[in-house]
């Protein structure tokens, strides 16, 4: 794409050479390269714009972290964007500024943060026509650093109902989300957190390829950086705490199952204890020969399993009896309710 105050032309060239052309022609000139495979485009690129080798080889090293690097009479910088597949992924994207061009590199996978740049572009809606092309290379990295908006949104939903979750039926697989969430909450911070200081040094550091107006928008993209970088905190805290109360959580439900099995086991221990007593065969038992003996015994079982009951209900631990009586008391309170 190449534009001036007035126009702009888009086209699709696999002849590097061309680029010359545009190059004389228009006041700014971004050439988008998809794809890191033929070593040769991207050595006849360097020769066209003059780019320095060291930054040509991390091009093709797509394993570097954001960071900007003067290269004489143009800037490298380094971006990484999100991806969202089965896992969040970032790609690296390689921006090279110069006094009237901008030459990215992308590693050619589908679809990109870009196209409301050259939408921009397309309608000269906005200043970025009238602009340089620092101003180009700025919204380039706006449009990379705000794609991690929605990215977060995301697993801010993803959180809210991992808690839900764990409050309500907490198990293997619950455990093992918040696993892939806090280890893909790492990566994100791992690939956000140096493009704060990448954009600091493009807005803090003198160059004569980023007019003062530029600045004061970088500035700005510092700060989304900045809230990106607390909004991942943020979240990454909120799983952390999700384990805890997901071991809490399984905590409680064993404790509640371990108070119903005391509870069974002191109720029916009582009158097993009369039922064994009365079962021994020895001769010399008196109570084998009451007329009501049998029924007594029966008696006797039922007040002992009933009476604990009773004893735990007032003392609270077989459920509050405070519950209880508040929706009693909120139900006579109710229109219409006796």
């Amino acid at each position: 794409m190449a534009y001036g105050p007035g126009e702009a032309v888009e086209q699709t060239i696999a002849d590097p050479a061309q680029v010359r052309d545009y190059l004389q022609q228009w006041r700014v000139t971004w050439v988008n390269v998809e794809g890191l495979g033929d070593a040769g485009i991207i050595r006849c690129l360097g020769d066209t714009f003059g780019l320095h080798s060291l930054a040509l080889e991390d091009v093709v090293n797509v394993h570097q972290r954001a960071k900007v690097e003067r290269y004489g009479e143009h800037d490298f910088i380094v971006a990484r964007m999100p991806r969202v597949c089965e896992n969040v992924e970032t790609e690296q994207v390689s921006i090279f500024l110069g006094k009237n061009f901008v030459l990215t590199f992308q590693e050619g996978y589908p679809g990109d943060v870009f196209d409301p740049v050259r939408e921009r572009l397309r309608k000269g809606v906005g200043r970025l026509r009238a602009a340089g092309p620092d101003y180009l290379a700025y919204s380039l990295i706006d449009a990379v650093v705000d794609s991690y908006y929605p990215v977060l949104e995301r697993y801010g939903e993803d959180v809210e109902a991992l808690e839900l979750e764990v409050l309500a039926r907490p198990g293997r697989a619950t455990i093992n989300r918040i696993h892939d969430v806090k280890r893909e909450l790492l990566t994100l911070r791992r690939a956000i957190w140096p493009h704060r200081e990448a954009i600091n040094s493009l807005f803090r550091d003198s160059s004569s390829l980023i007019a003062d107006e530029t600045r004061l928008h970088l500035r700005d993209c510092s700060d989304h950086a900045i809230q990106i970088i607390d909004l991942v905190e943020t979240y990454r805290e909120l799983a952390s705490s999700l384990m805890d109360v997901y071991l809490s959580s399984v905590s409680n439900r064993m404790n509640e199952i371990m108070k119903i099995l005391t509870i069974i086991t002191t109720v029916c221990v009582p009158p097993t204890l009369l039922a064994g007593i009365y079962g021994m065969n020895f001769d010399n038992l008196p109570e084998l020969h009451w007329p009501f003996g049998y029924f007594l015994v029966l008696a006797a079982m039922l007040v002992l399993m009933i009476g604990p009951l009773i004893y735990f209900w007032r003392r609270g631990w077989l459920f509050d009896r405070r519950v209880i009586v508040k929706e009693c008391t909120n139900d006579a309170n109710q229109p219409g309710r006796a």
